[in-house]
C-alpha cells in the first residue's frame, strides 16, 4: 500500500485580531501516493489557508506538517524554501506564464531557480511538455495558446522538478467543459505511487473526477468518497 505523501494532523492558525480569527481549527488530512483529493468549501471555510500551509507558505499555529514522512512544521524560512522547491509543484486558477518566453523557457523557470544545468534543463522542459501532449508546441509563446493549452503548460512547469506533491487551486477555474475535462485526465494520470495530488474547487465536475474529497468547513476537514 502507497504511503502518505502529506500527512496534516491538529493543524490550527489564528490570526492575530482584533478581532482574533481562527481560520483552521483542528484539521486534519493524509494523501496517499496515487490519490488525487479534492478539498472542497464555502468561502472563508479555510481552505485557501489550509492550502497555504500544505504548500509552506505559511505555517500553523499549531498541529503537525509531514511531507514524505518528513515533520516541516518547525522548519525555518529558508529551509521551506527549499522544501517547497524540491517537493512541491503548483497549479493556479491563473496560468502565471511569462509571456515573452516560450513553452520551454517557461517551463524550465523552476530549475533555473535550483540551479540545474542548462542542457539537463531544456531536456527535461521538453519531457515535462511532453507528458501534458504538448511536444509540439515547445517554441510557441503563451498568447498563442488556448487557455486549455496554456493550463497544460503551468501543469508541465509544476512537475518539471518531479515533485511528490502537486497542489492545484482552482486549476480549472478559467477553463470550459472540454478543456477541464483534458486538464482533470491529465491530473490523474499525474497520481502515481511517489505523486499525490490535491486539488482546491468549487467545480463538481473536479470533485466528482477525484478518488475522494474533503469538505472544509468552518476550518475543519471531513472527508468523502467519490461517487
Amino acid at each position: 500500500m502507497a504511503e502518505p505523501v502529506l500527512e496534516a494532523v491538529g493543524l490550527s492558525r489564528v490570526f492575530a485580531g482584533p478581532p482574533e480569527v481562527h481560520a483552521l481549527r483542528d484539521a486534519s488530512l493524509s494523501v496517499k501516493g496515487g490519490e488525487m483529493v479534492a478539498v472542497v468549501g464555502a468561502s472563508g471555510s479555510g481552505k485557501s489557508t489550509l492550502l497555504n500551509i500544505l504548500g509552506l507558505l505559511d505555517k500553523p499555529t499549531s498541529g503537525v506538517l509531514r511531507l514524505g514522512g518528513r515533520d516541516v512544521t518547525t522548519l525555518t524560512e529558508r529551509e521551506r524554501t527549499r522544501a517547497r522547491a524540491r517537493a512541491i509543484g503548483f497549479v493556479f486558477q491563473a496560468f502565471h506564464l511569462v509571456p515573452h518566453l516560450d513553452c520551454v523557457r517557461n517551463v524550465m523557470l523552476p530549475l533555473v531557480h535550483q540551479g540545474v544545468p542548462r542542457d539537463v534543463r531544456g531536456h527535461r522542459a521538453e519531457a515535462a511538455l511532453g507528458r501534458v501532449g504538448l511536444a509540439h508546441r515547445l517554441t510557441a509563446r503563451p498568447g498563442t495558446l488556448s487557455g486549455g493549452e496554456q493550463q497544460r503548460v503551468a501543469v508541465a512547469r509544476a512537475i518539471v522538478h518531479d515533485p511528490t506533491l502537486l497542489l492545484c487551486d482552482e486549476p480549472t477555474g478559467n477553463l470550459d467543459s472540454e478543456n477541464t475535462a483534458t486538464v482533470l485526465e491529465l491530473l490523474r494520470e499525474l497520481a502515481t505511487p511517489g505523486r499525490a495530488v490535491v486539488v482546491i474547487t468549487h467545480d463538481q465536475q473536479v470533485r466528482d473526477a477525484a478518488d475522494r474529497w474533503v469538505e472544509v468547513r468552518d476550518g475543519r476537514c471531513g472527508s468523502h468518497q467519490s461517487a
